[in-house]
């Protein structure tokens, strides 16, 4: 396949379609227009909105996470397990490691560094479960569910359409890398491809960009405090606005690299840098209480899992789970057919099996890294004394917040510097991705050797960096977090709808998969011939 993009005329560049782009066009931009023109209205609005789909509608996207997970296992596990993207012939266009820090840079970003150092705060001065504010278990807890929150069940919503979109786009050879397309099964080509498609691809994008809006807006102003660090300046938005230019610019020189040579190489620098990171917070961190910290964190995940994954505290309604666990499912749900499309796209030549076991331990494994890691570093620092981490959020910001606390580690000068490398290179696989994932989406024709036109990436690209920048000099971060969520009740309905799809295309192509009446009668009467044919050499062969 050739990745390498020398121009939009190029004839391997996929046309836009204006049926789709033009009116996800015109609806973000309106919406966020809206937002700013009009804003205490909005908030009033949509807090409305969020009030009602989180009280009334919090216990589906509860379901859904359970739901979600069970099918992503069943795909993984069952009859269907060794279906291959591509057919049995194909084999994995990426190598292994470059594959799982693709789709792990992809769609984690900037924003686990920023949650995972400071998540644990929220959760210790107002847990759930009714436990005591500031105390150890509160401690525990806050400790523990963040990885919840970003295991298993968050990264089954990013799995689950990867397995129907890819295999409408590379088994079923449908012209589209769209969620669209994954529903035709169920559907029908008629319906996906007329109005009923493109509400859906339309929804999957005002999702997209409100999710992706929202992890440029918690990373860009903690880059910026990293920058303002390391420059000795003070931090502005005129520096927000600097991070943002060096990540647009990261992604084209991305798209100018094309997909193998732009982000496979980028998560793979990132890798190298998080590496050191990494190695460096474990080494000069709470070493000792980094690993105590994930060892009870992993016995209390394990032993309250199905409590965590089906609390809806309708009693006490303290709004826990509805803020935290509701909220995060909305936004996996905004950010799951990107992640789809983004899978699928990388993920031919390789098994069911492989791409649902992979996604959801890899996936989950790094996350719970990053807590381990950064979370435990902060709380030790606030624990201990060391640092005033809930002081620093209150007076200052959750970025100083996080800075400060790195700042008490030994070799601060190297963790600064590559923590903003890691920071920009997340922040440009991020915006490279999700544009194109966005072009993808916009476009017809997309086949295999077709990639997205280079303008339609270049455009979602500066859409994304924009909104966000504006979204964070407007205060309209919570709205468009908000939106998402309430976005996410008619996708969590479409992306049922594409697993149910799938299921029709497994039963189709792999009929002798699918136990039926028939076959097991077929079964029987085999079973059956074959014990009086038994029975006849044995008597033959007595005699």
């Amino acid at each position: 396949m050739n990745n390498n993009i020398a121009g939009a005329t190029r004839p391997k560049d996929a046309p836009i379609d204006k049926h789709i782009f033009w009116p996800s066009c015109l609806i973000v931009s309106a919406v966020i227009l809206g937002m700013i023109v009009f804003e205490d209205q909005a908030l009033a609005g949509i807090k409305v909105a969020f009030d009602f789909v989180t009280n009334q509608f919090g216990f589906a996207y509860i379901w859904a996470g359970a739901f979600f997970f069970g099918a992503v296992l069943w795909l993984s596990l069952g009859r269907y397990s060794q279906v291959r993207l591509g057919g049995p012939d194909a084999r994995p266009e990426f190598s292994r490691l470059s594959w799982i820090t693709m789709f792990f840079c992809s769609g984690i970003g900037t924003s686990l560094i920023f949650w995972s150092s400071i998540e644990w705060t929220y959760y210790f001065t107002a847990p759930p479960f009714g436990l005591e504010p500031r105390s150890d278990l509160a401690a525990d807890y806050a400790a523990m569910y963040g990885m919840f929150h970003w295991g298993p069940l968050a990264w089954a919503f990013y799995c689950l359409t990867a397995f129907p979109i890819g295999y409408a786009f590379y088994n079923r050879k449908k012209s589209q890398l769209r969620l669209s397309a994954a529903c035709s099964g169920l559907l029908g080509d008629k319906h996906a491809n007329g109005l009923a498609g493109k509400v859906i691809d339309i929804l999957m994008v005002f999702g997209l960009v409100g999710g992706i809006g929202t992890v440029l807006a918690s990373g860009t102003p903690m880059l910026a405090e990293a920058v303002s660090r390391q420059l000795n300046i003070e931090h502005t938005f005129k520096v927000d606005i600097a991070v943002v230019l060096v990540w647009v610019a990261i992604f084209v020189t991305s798209v100018v690299l094309g997909l193998k040579k732009g982000i496979q190489r980028l998560s793979r620098l990132n890798m190298y840098a998080l590496t050191i990171l990494c190695l460096i917070i474990f080494i000069g961190g709470p070493t000792f209480f980094m690993l105590n910290s994930f060892t009870n964190s992993l016995g209390l995940m394990v032993t309250e899992f199905a409590h965590m994954a089906f609390y809806t505290d309708p009693v006490a309604n303290s709004m826990f789970p509805q803020w935290w666990t509701i909220f995060y499912w909305a936004w996996w749900v905004a950010m799951g057919p990107y992640m789809g499309i983004f899978i699928a796209r990388i993920s031919r030549g390789r098994t069911f099996r492989d791409i649902g076991l992979t996604v959801l331990s890899a996936g989950s494994a790094g996350c719970m890294l990053f807590f381990v890691l950064f979370g435990s570093t902060s709380m030790n620092a606030e624990l201990t004394g060391a640092f005033p981490v809930l002081e620093t959020i209150t007076n200052e910001s959750p970025s100083a917040a996080i800075l400060g606390t790195l700042e008490q580690l030994p070799f601060y000068d190297v963790i600064l510097i590559l923590f903003i490398v890691v920071g920009f290179v997340y922040s440009g696989t991020t915006v490279d991705s999700s544009a194109y994932v966005l072009a993808s989406v916009t476009s017809y024709n997309l086949r295999e050797g077709v990639e997205p036109n280079v303008a339609n990436r270049f455009f979602w690209a500066i859409a994304l960096g924009g909104a966000g920048l504006v979204l964070m000099n407007a205060g309209g971060l919570e709205p468009i977090k908000t939106a998402s969520l309430v976005v996410g009740v008619p996708l969590l309905v479409v992306m049922c709808m594409s697993f149910f799809s799938l299921l029709n295309w497994l039963k189709a192509d792999y009929p002798m998969h699918t136990p039926s009446i028939e076959k097991k009668k077929a079964s029987n009467e085999h079973m059956n011939a074959e014990a009086s044919r038994n029975s006849a050499v044995g008597a033959e062969s007595y005699v």
